[in-house]
C-alpha cells in the first residue's frame, strides 16, 4: 500500500478488538488506521509509516436496540450495511457523506465527514460512546451505550475528527433516528448571488426546518429538503419563500440528490472548507469570487475551489481547513493553519495521547507549523 507517496509492506488486519490492541502494543514503527481507504489524502502528508492497521475485519454490528434508538458498531462496518440494518426497524443514522455509502463508520467519524443532512447534526451529534485502542495498544472507552451520559469529559467528541492521531478509533456506540415518514425535495434556481443570499436569509428566518438546505454556485441553485409526517412536509414546502420554486415527484428526489453529491465531486482536486456566520456567506463569496462552491446554507459552512493563494487571504479572517488537494498542495499549504493558541493546544493534546508520534504522525496539526 502506498500512502502520500510512502509504500508500507506490512499490514495488521486483526478480527476483534482485543487483537488489534495486542498487535499495536507489540508492533514497532508508526502505524496508520486505514478503512475503505477513500480519505487517505485528508489531512497534511504522513511524516512517516512503517505498518496499516486495516479495520475492515471489524465489521460487526455488536448490538442494536431499537427500542433504545441505540446501536454499536465496530469501525470497519459500511455504513451503507448499517443503514440497511437499521432500515428494517425503520430507522436511520443521519450520517451522509458525500463520497458514499461504502465508507467505513470509523472513517467516517475519524474525519468527522457529513454530507447534505449537516442541517439535522454532524457525526458528534449522533455518538454516544466510544472504543479506541491507544498507541501503546491499551483498550479505553469512553461515553456509554445509552443515551443519557453525563458524567466525566467527552472523549469522543476529541476522537471524532482527529484523523486517528490520537488512538485507533475500534467501536462507536450511536443514537439514532426513526426513518422520516414522507420526505420532499424542491429546487430554485435564481439569477443573481444577491438574490440567492436574501432567499437564504428568508429560509433561515422563516418557520421552516429543513433536513438538507445547499446552495450551488456559481450558478446559483438551491437545493432544499423536509422529512417529517405528510402534514408538516406540505405544509413547509406551501411556506416556502418565493414562487418559483420546482418540486421533485418521490421517484426523482433521490436523483436530486445524487446530482448534488456528484456536484461534490466536480469542485475540483483543490477545495477548502471555510467557516464563516450564516449570514455572512454571500458577501464571503462576493468578495473572494471561488469558481465553484457547495455552502450548507442553514450553517455558515462552504465548500469551495480556489486558487491555492487565496487560501492565506482567506485564513486572514475565516477558519478555512483544505477538504482535498493534491499532495504536492498538502505539502506546501497546511491543512488546517492554526496559530498561537489554538496549534500549541492541539500539540500538547498529542504529545498527551500520543507522545512518540506512532499514530499517524505529521496527518493532524503535529505536521504543520504555523504561519
Amino acid at each position: 500500500m502506498t500512502v502520500d507517496s510512502l509504500t508500507v509492506d506490512r499490514v495488521l488486519a486483526p478480527a476483534s478488538i482485543e487483537e488489534l490492541a495486542e498487535e499495536i502494543g507489540t508492533a514497532s514503527g508508526t502505524i496508520a488506521p486505514v478503512g475503505s481507504g477513500s480519505a487517505l489524502s485528508v489531512g497534511n502528508p504522513l511524516d512517516s509509516i512503517d505498518c496499516v492497521a486495516d479495520m475492515r475485519r471489524l465489521n460487526r454490528i455488536t448490538e442494536y436496540v431499537s427500542a433504545d434508538l441505540t446501536v454499536h458498531v465496530e469501525a470497519g462496518i459500511r455504513l451503507g450495511e448499517l443503514q440497511n440494518a437499521l432500515a428494517e426497524q425503520n430507522q436511520m443514522l443521519p450520517l451522509d457523506p458525500w463520497n458514499g455509502r461504502d465508507r467505513t463508520i470509523g472513517g467516517i467519524v475519524a474525519t468527522n465527514a457529513q454530507g447534505p443532512l449537516r442541517t439535522v447534526g454532524t457525526v458528534r451529534d449522533w455518538i454516544i460512546g466510544m472504543t479506541v485502542v491507544d498507541a501503546a495498544g491499551q483498550i479505553s472507552r469512553t461515553g456509554g451505550r445509552v443515551v443519557k451520559n453525563v458524567s466525566g469529559y467527552d472523549l469522543a467528541k476529541l476522537y471524532t475528527g482527529s484523523l486517528g492521531s490520537l488512538a485507533i478509533i475500534s467501536e462507536v456506540s450511536f443514537k439514532v433516528s426513526p426513518c422520516y415518514h414522507t420526505t420532499a425535495t424542491a429546487r430554485l434556481r435564481v439569477s443573481t448571488l444577491a438574490n440567492a443570499s436574501e432567499m437564504v436569509r428568508l429560509v433561515r428566518k422563516g418557520p421552516l426546518n429543513p433536513t438538507s438546505f445547499v446552495w450551488l454556485g456559481p450558478e446559483n441553485t438551491l437545493y432544499i429538503r423536509f422529512g417529517d409526517t405528510t402534514a408538516a412536509v406540505e405544509w413547509q414546502l406551501e411556506h416556502l419563500p418565493g414562487r418559483d420554486w420546482e418540486r421533485f415527484d418521490p421517484e426523482e428526489e433521490h436523483a436530486a440528490w445524487e446530482s448534488v453529491c456528484g456536484f461534490h465531486e466536480s469542485l475540483g482536486e483543490l477545495v477548502v472548507r471555510v467557516a464563516v456566520s450564516p449570514s455572512a456567506v454571500g458577501d464571503m463569496l462576493n468578495r473572494f469570487e471561488p469558481t465553484t462552491w457547495l455552502a450548507h446554507a442553514a450553517r455558515g459552512i462552504v465548500l469551495m475551489s480556489l486558487p491555492p493563494e487565496q487560501i492565506g487571504k482567506l485564513r486572514q479572517e475565516f477558519p478555512v481547513a483544505i477538504e482535498r488537494a493534491p499532495l504536492e498542495v498538502r505539502r506546501q499549504i497546511p491543512t488546517f493553519g492554526l496559530r498561537g493558541h489554538e496549534h500549541r493546544l492541539m500539540l500538547d493534546i498529542k504529545n498527551v495521547f500520543d507522545p512518540d508520534r506512532r499514530l499517524n504522525p505529521g496527518r493532524h496539526v503535529d505536521g504543520e507549523r504555523p504561519r
